[in-house]
């Protein structure tokens, strides 16, 4: 159980928000990165350093890109607009003991008339302008890497510099994908999220008739399965059912999902949908449909989901959230498993507002529901601070040595009456420890 919660401002920015995030690499050294943004839902630039004694000391930090000072990166022009590129196929580097390979999943982004402009233009014009796509890799131990899209139809696989808004290729297989994961008993496993028209098209749904306002602009989900198949010297991939929230149900379909694997063999997945309507997506929901987090699971190990559902606490009432950000975590001091996320009234709920408190609670190992005499807040809206506040921006780590849940979180628009769209970037960057027993 939880014993204690300190928290600290780390650093304080007057024109940039900056976010600071901390992973342990496989020698076990401590990798921090400082990420900044001056555009919004965009990272402007990344630093890295690098500590070998578990942050007692650390190199200097490194630069990784940055736009403000080298120019916008993965632009090139097509007519009179200047696209974009974003993400890469990385080389595979997740150690596979049954293969002897390594694995890896990667994902871009083609943007019309680059994240500046088409990103925007999406949101507040309802233009189709994103356009994911999704790579699997493996290195064999001889050195040799094979590359393939994750395709769920047929279509082009090669994107064509000479001809960038090839729809034949940008039209089709558009799927975002990641979070690779190791499941306890060894086998690989990732989410794919491909755009509700391809969700549809898979499940042999009418899409016009489950999500007609703007089935291109959000997505569904599919758990992706990856298996070493020795005859062929060659992994198969299979997937899941998709996982879909109709417009009814969700203006932005489903986002930010978290797999749980629950002691008693549950598959547990949670996410965020949106209530607010979108009158340039066609939104068809209800302006009063209640706000919340969602959830599905699967009782056969992850290759089928049962139809989305408001989560719940024991106590039989929902888990009323805004559509933010929210992660899991089980702690390997005490083995007990927690989410962290936004639990707010579900009157004031309206799309990703409010963004406050920042709680944690224990999940219950059996059925997935959250158990409410653990709800514990971590921070919420001080004195002074507007009510757009967002405690939602975070990253988690397990200190190796301490066993504590390290949460750096970056607090935005902070004052009254601004925000970050109308040009404050003012911002904190916190730091949490969350002490067990």
């Amino acid at each position: 159980m939880i014993s204690k919660i300190t928290a600290k401002c780390r650093e304080i920015f007057e024109d940039v928000e900056v976010m600071y995030t901390r992973v342990y690499d496989e020698e076990g050294n401590l990798i921090e990165r400082k990420g900044t943004s001056s555009e919004v839902d965009y990272g402007t630039g990344s630093w890295r350093r690098v500590s070998t004694d578990n942050g007692r000391t650390w190199t200097e930090f490194e630069k990784e890109f940055d736009d403000d000072a080298d120019g916008r990166r993965g632009t090139f022009p097509v007519g009179e607009d200047t696209d974009q590129i974003l993400g890469a196929i990385n080389p595979p580097t997740v150690p596979d003991p049954v293969s002897g390979c390594k694995i890896g999943i990667s994902s871009t982004v083609y943007i019309k008339k680059g994240h500046h402009v088409g990103y925007f233009d999406m949101c507040e014009k309802g233009e189709d302008n994103l356009f994911c796509h999704s790579y699997f890799s493996f290195e064999r131990p001889n050195g040799e890497i094979v590359t393939r899209m994750i395709k769920l139809e047929d279509g082009k696989e090669d994107f064509d510099p000479s001809n960038p808004r090839d729809m034949k290729f940008l039209g089709t297989n558009r799927i975002s994908a990641g979070d690779l994961f190791r499941t306890p008993d060894g086998e690989f496993v990732f989410f794919i999220c491909p755009t509700m028209t391809l969700c549809c098209k898979v499940a042999g749904i009418d899409v016009n008739t489950f999500f007609p306002s703007c089935p291109n602009l959000v997505c569904g989900a599919m758990v992706g399965h990856i298996k070493w198949n020795a005859e062929k010297q060659d992994y198969d991939i299979t997937y899941s059912n998709p996982i879909m929230l109709n417009d009814l149900q969700s203006s932005r379909g489903l986002m930010e999902q978290r797999l749980i694997i629950l002691k008693g063999g549950r598959w547990l997945i949670v996410f965020r949908g949106s209530n607010k309507p979108y009158p340039q997506w066609n939104s068809r929901i209800d302006p009063h449909t209640p706000g919340f987090k969602w959830y599905t699971y699967s009782d056969d190990g992850g290759r089928t989901f049962v139809p989305p559902m408001p989560w719940h606490f024991d106590t039989q009432e929902v888990v009323y959230s805004s559509a933010t950000y929210s992660k899991v975590f089980r702690s390997s001091k005490t083995g007990e498993l927690y989410w962290i996320g936004n639990i707010v009234n579900p009157s004031e709920i309206l799309g990703n507002y409010p963004r406050y408190p920042l709680q944690i609670c224990q999940i219950d190992e059996t059925y997935g529901y959250l158990i409410k005499d653990t709800l514990r807040e971590i921070d919420t809206r001080r004195e002074g601070q507007g009510s757009l506040l967002e405690l939602s921006n975070f990253d988690l780590l397990e200190d190796r040595k301490t066993k504590d849940l390290q949460i750096r979180l970056t607090k935005i628009n902070t004052h009254e009456g601004r925000r970050q769209e109308d040009g404050d970037w003012y911002c904190e960057a916190w730091e949490y420890v969350v002490s067990f027993d």
